[in-house]
């Protein structure tokens, strides 16, 4: 077993309050791949964090070249505000503000404070690195998945995360201009972004899917033993889901949930839930109008990652309940 090292990052910038950034790495002693794994650039993306934590001591048993880098806690300041960003406030989205952090990538020393902190972890770590997997959470409602580039290899590294949804962007990321996997796309190093389903919490189902993800793009970069597992799991698309099926209420009602989460298959005729008057009190049954990948289920709407009302199961006439991509359907 390769020993793991708890390092630290001085962080120093113009306004934060000066802290230490703590990270695990993990040498095998042995030339090859330098991973730099990385979660938590946004405050509520919190998946991520326990993802590293218990990858840790499996990287540490499993390593046979290369190194890891290990970064659970990319920008603590956000987290200790519990918002998107360091300076979010009530009702704030994740693209608000210039403290957006993925979006101030490779860092500015003499920039404001967010490019500050991240000048110092990209010079220490992400320079470095050969491979990165950086890891955000979108919504409960959205299915998991991987989205790289349309880089030959770093479609087969994304290939490899045996997540429910790898979607290929094609142009690269062009929409993301300073984001890490932008900067690595640039050198020609492999590097994609996860989003896991769920912000503000932590799902047993989606850390076990990271850990997963993990040990196979470990496997498939040769840094662990052994063939990745599960990728046939995978629904694969390119450039944006290929026309998702969209569900929706047809009456306003509460949309009462079935049971199912993004990321399961379903058959065509599968009840995804029922709808609760409250003006008559009766109710209509929603089913799935064809089989496929669930790539959203539940009423939800736009900001539904900061305002409890728009995750209000309550839907009007017309609003989405699911959607649906058609393909494999549950065994």
């Amino acid at each position: 077993m390769s020993e793991v090292t708890k390092k630290y990052l001085d962080i120093k910038t113009t306004k934060i309050r000066e802290f230490r950034l703590p990270y695990w790495e993990i040498d095998s002693g042995k030339p090859g791949p330098c991973f730099l794994v990385n979660a938590e650039q946004h405050g509520i993306e919190v998946m991520g964090c326990e993802v590293i934590r218990r990858f840790c001591p499996v990287a540490a048993k499993k390593i046979r070249r290369g190194k890891f880098y290990l970064l659970p806690f990319s920008n603590p300041p956000a987290l200790w505000n519990r918002r998107h960003h360091i300076y979010s406030g009530p009702g704030e989205s994740k693209g608000m503000g210039h403290d957006n952090m993925n979006k101030g990538w490779p860092g500015n020393p003499e920039g404001h404070e967010i490019e500050q902190m991240i000048f110092i972890i990209h010079q220490s770590l992400a320079r470095e690195a050969t491979h990165n997997i950086d890891m955000h959470c979108w919504s409960r409602f959205n299915v998991a998945e991987a989205g790289p580039g349309d880089n030959g290899e770093t479609v087969s590294f994304a290939l490899a995360s045996a997540l429910p949804l790898v979607d290929i962007r094609k142009g690269g990321y062009d929409d993301l201009p300073g984001s890490i996997t932008k900067i690595f796309a640039r050198t020609g190093r492999p590097s994609f972004y996860v989003e896991f389903s769920g912000q503000y919490t932590l799902s047993e189902k989606q850390v076990n899917l990271g850990v997963r993800m993990l040990e196979n793009c470990s496997k498939h970069i040769g840094v662990f033993e052994g063939e990745p597992e599960g990728t046939e799991e995978s629904l694969v698309t390119r450039d944006g889901l290929p026309g998702p099926v969209t569900v929706t209420a047809g009456m306003n009602g509460l949309f009462v949930e079935n049971g199912w989460e993004p990321g399961d298959y379903v058959n065509e005729g599968d009840l995804l839930g029922t709808l609760f008057s409250d003006s008559t009190l009766e109710t209509e049954e929603i089913k799935a109008p064809l089989g496929g990948l669930l790539s959203a289920y539940g009423c939800h709407r736009r900001l539904s990652d900061v305002d409890l009302a728009a995750m209000h199961p309550y839907a009007d006439k017309g609003d989405t309940v699911a959607k649906i991509i058609a393909g494999k359907e549950k065994k």
